[in-house]
């Protein structure tokens, strides 16, 4: 197997070790600097550093890391082998010290609070203005203009929403691999602590934000969808222009209707589009009984509605479970992409809404969630995304403390 010992990496040591972090054993390892023939200064780690270029003369030498790092300077990188124990220690220190720019900023003004307010007033009502009653042509112009107010003002409505999940998620991405470089370097554990507990506050506050923007009916309908029983096929007058494709069709727009329905956060209306492209991608260009269909398969999309609803309101059902989980990190991605999120909406919205304890050090969350959404959770639950209720054995301990005992890492799933 070759060796890497003799490849290079340029680092900017000094804008990454302060003098207040802990270097650990990396404190004894010799580093190459370059300074004045004084002796005094900041040491850097090239001689052809802007600030040397006055020097007269510029002597070389090497000291140990540890000695050096309140002098290093911040603009200068020093080449390092591939196998220094700096390296990795200085990737931990970036993902602790990378909280900081989540830190002290400033608070959201009038408008944004306003915003945020008439966002979930919009959002209570479903993703999409509810339809209104036609108007006559002397109300047309004016009917047309507060129409498209009002799509715009949903549109806003669910950007905010989702930039409030986004954000809420990259927060908890961030402390997640804080906390992973604490577990790989112990020592920097006292110097991480202020800034993760720091970060767990605003951290929290964006939670109930985007919590804010949720429904938690909707959540629990969305649970309810998963257990209805397949429908089965009927004849219905209505399916006669799909022919022998009528059949296929029904299927399929019950799979796709309940799969968007299962795991989303919007109101079950708003999954009609997605049975409605089903039904005219299976006509194509034919228009014979297509409007016929069209109607037939929303009286069924308004009974799956209607049984879902029933379901969630069966007061077995609304009993309520503490369940664990350890919510995945944003998955990392190579060169500019975006990062990938494993949650379904559904999931994060469920994490963001019933969450009753937190704990910072496990990244882990205690929910307080109805029998059927802690059904669904435990359903999903993944080596990634391990899921376990709270309470088996009767226990009356609070949820931080049954969080704090639990072993997510014992775990096994199939």
């Amino acid at each position: 197997m070759s060796s890497n010992a003799g490849e290079l990496r340029h680092v900017m040591l000094g804008s990454i070790f302060k003098p207040e972090v802990p270097l650990g054993a990396a404190r004894g390892t010799p580093i190459t600097c370059h300074t004045s023939a004084t002796g005094k200064g900041k040491l850097h780690g090239s001689p052809e550093c802007r600030s040397l270029r006055s020097a007269a003369s510029v002597n070389q030498f090497d000291i140990p890391f540890g000695e050096a790092v309140e002098r290093l300077c911040t603009n200068c990188r020093w080449a390092l082998s591939t196998d220094s124990p700096i390296l990795p220690l200085g990737a931990a220190v970036n993902d602790v010290d990378s909280l900081t720019i989540w830190l002290d900023r400033d608070p959201e003004d009038e408008n944004d609070i306003k915003a945020e307010r008439d966002a979930a007033i919009a959002l209570s009502t479903g993703d999409y203005p509810p339809p209104t009653n036609d108007v006559g042509d002397a109300d047309e112009e004016d009917s047309e203009a507060g129409h498209d107010e009002e799509w715009e003002r949903y549109d806003r409505a669910r950007d905010l929403r989702y930039g409030r999940l986004s954000h809420w998620r990259r927060l908890h991405s961030y402390l997640m691999r804080s906390n992973q470089a604490v577990a790989d370097y112990p020592f920097l554990a006292p110097w991480a602590e202020g800034l993760q507990s720091r970060l767990t506050a605003v951290l929290d506050a964006e939670r109930r934000a985007f919590a804010d923007l949720v429904q938690p009916a909707r959540l629990l309908e969305a649970a309810a969808v998963r257990v209805l029983p397949t429908p089965q096929f009927s004849g219905d007058p209505g399916f006669a222009g799909l022919g022998a494709e009528a059949e296929k069709t029904f299927r399929r727009a019950w799979y796709e209707w309940s799969r968007r329905a299962t795991w989303s956060w919007q109101r079950l209306e708003d999954h009609d589009l997605s049975v409605y492209t089903v039904v005219s991608d299976a006509f194509g260009r034919r228009r014979k009984g297509k409007p016929e269909a069209h109607t037939a398969f929303r009286r069924l999309t308004a009974d799956w509605i209607r049984h879902a609803r029933e379901e969630a309101a069966r007061p077995a059902t609304a009993s309520w479970q503490l369940v664990a989980v350890r919510t995945p990190a944003l998955s990392r991605t190579r060169h500019s992409e975006p990062e990938r999120d494993p949650l379904t909406l559904w999931e994060a919205s469920v994490i963001a809404t019933y969450q009753v304890a937190f704990n910072r050090k496990a990244a882990t969350t205690a929910l307080l969630v109805p029998h059927l959404v802690a059904e669904q959770l435990l359903a999903c639950a993944s080596h990634d995304m391990p899921v376990q209720r709270l309470t088996l054995d009767g226990s009356a301990l609070p949820a931080e403390t049954l969080l704090e005992q639990w072993d997510h890492e014992g775990l096994t799933h199939s």
